[in-house]
């Protein structure tokens, strides 16, 4: 297994993104509250709200939902010998989706009492956004692809080639409603890459692109109707120095024209706001932000070193999804709380058009290669042992040459997401190993 190493080069970064200072591999604070693992008859992969309840997806074709914080949980759709559920989501009340390997697309119309089955799309879903039963956008490993027909038939988002070529990285979908869909481009996998739009207004018939200057936006999703990108801006570009980067959120109703909400973004400072979902961003390594309603709210949360982007919230609870389900109970606060941990790093699930690989075929293999430590500086290769269980899954991981035990660990975390496509032998799937080496540039914080 052979990973494409970080393109772009130090100076650069160092010029414009170590603003996120507090997001590298650093010593953590221990949790101040107390987080419980959830067991299910399933590996969780993704979650997310739909009013009060809570539903993830994962392994086995399995979904399931809760509906008092995630404290419980009911099976809803499982079957032991399908195809991984790679991601979800719900548009309304009534209308939800869930997609993944083998390009198994699951929808349901009545709030996810049943789930129905679609022709399988060309390819493993990667990601994938609906705005109705019949509107979508999705990705697989080599393609962008829409859908006007509920998934009967799929046509390529067209982007011009030596676009694609710098930013070959689907960072995020967004299909708002049936004549608008967006995708976010980014020329590296993490958050902190920059990025470009590719979006259409006319339900697919066209696709521009717009490129936002001066920004560099860690999340893209829909809230309350409408497009929002939030990251930072570059300030003051008149000065020597070139300026400095600041808090931003944009939203948009067609993808080409963006303004700047003017919302008290002060709680993004200094780690930012990174990892949202229409609950609101994870502002400090306790505290989630949300705002996206008429006025700003936070919400205190324990610290957990093992927090990922992937994160649902409902009533008083919040629920993740890393290589556990985790729930927690989270308070109202009157402001971000002093942060100090680790903040989640969304990161692309690769390049469009990567190459297979021989051995185990990875389907989700996310891994943020450029990490801010205040201890250590330089570029390190690391070698990577992993332990596939039937299902995709990984169930051991061995890190050899980070230069830190922080490092390390922060690797093994990403590392024990990853989802690779059932190796088969005689018809029958089979525990395996995985080999590799990753490349790795630690950065010191300015």
């Amino acid at each position: 297994m052979t990973y494409t190493s970080v393109s772009r080069t130090l100076g650069r970064i160092l010029g414009v993104y170590l603003a996120l200072a507090c997001m590298g591999a650093s010593a953590q604070q221990p949790s101040s509250g107390k987080w419980e693992n959830v067991a299910l008859p399933f590996r969780a992969l993704d979650i997310v709200s739909n009013g009060s309840s809570m539903w993830v997806c994962g392994t086995e074709e399995g979904i399931a939902f809760s509906t008092d914080g995630g404290e419980h949980w009911q099976v809803r759709h499982i079957n032991p010998a399908g195809d991984v559920l790679l991601t979800a989501g719900f548009v309304g009340n009534e209308f939800g989706y869930a997609a993944g390997s083998g390009g198994l697309l699951l929808t349901t119309e009545d709030a996810g009492q049943t789930w129905s089955a679609h022709p399988a799309a060309p390819g493993a879903i990667l990601q994938a956004s609906f705005s109705d039963s019949r509107h979508g956008v999705i990705r697989t490993h080599s393609a962008l692809l829409f859908t006007n027909d509920g998934g009967r038939t799929w046509s390529s988002v067209t982007v011009d080639p030596d676009t694609l070529k710098e930013y070959s990285y689907p960072f995020a979908l967004v299909a708002l409603d049936a004549e608008h869909m967006a995708v976010m481009l980014k020329e590296g996998s993490a958050q902190y890459d920059t990025q470009i739009f590719v979006v259409t207004r006319d339900g697919g018939k066209s696709w521009q692109t717009v490129n936002i200057p001066h920004v560099t936006l860690y999340s893209f999703l829909r809230a309350n109707d409408k497009y929002w990108a939030i990251g930072t801006e570059v300030v003051h570009r008149e000065r020597p120095d070139g300026g400095y980067a600041v808090p931003v959120a944009l939203d948009s109703s067609d993808g080409a024209t963006w303004s700047h909400f003017n919302a008290d973004l002060s709680s993004c400072r200094p780690e930012l706001c990174v990892a949202c979902t229409p609950e609101g961003c994870i502002s400090s390594s306790d505290t989630i932000t949300d705002f996206f309603g008429s006025d700003v709210e936070h919400l205190r949360i324990p610290q957990n070193p093992d927090l990922t982007a992937r994160w649902a919230a409902a009533g008083s609870r919040m629920c993740f999804v890393g290589a556990a389900l985790e729930c927690t109970n989270v308070a109202p606060a009157a402001h971000a709380g002093p942060g100090g941990g680790q903040e989640p790093v969304a990161v692309s699930p690769g390049p469009l058009s990567a190459e297979r690989a021989e051995g185990p075929v990875c389907i989700d293999c996310a891994l943020d290669r450029i990490i801010v430590d205040a201890k250590v500086q330089g570029s390190f290769v690391l070698k990577l042992s992993l332990g596939i269980a039937k299902n995709g899954t990984v169930t051991s991981v061995n890190v050899e040459g980070a230069p830190s035990s922080a490092i390390r660990a922060h690797v093994e975390q990403q590392a024990r997401q990853w989802i690779f496509e059932p190796v088969l032998k005689n018809g029958h799937a089979v525990s395996s190993t995985v080999h590799g080496q990753v490349l790795i540039s630690v950065l010191h914080p300015r």
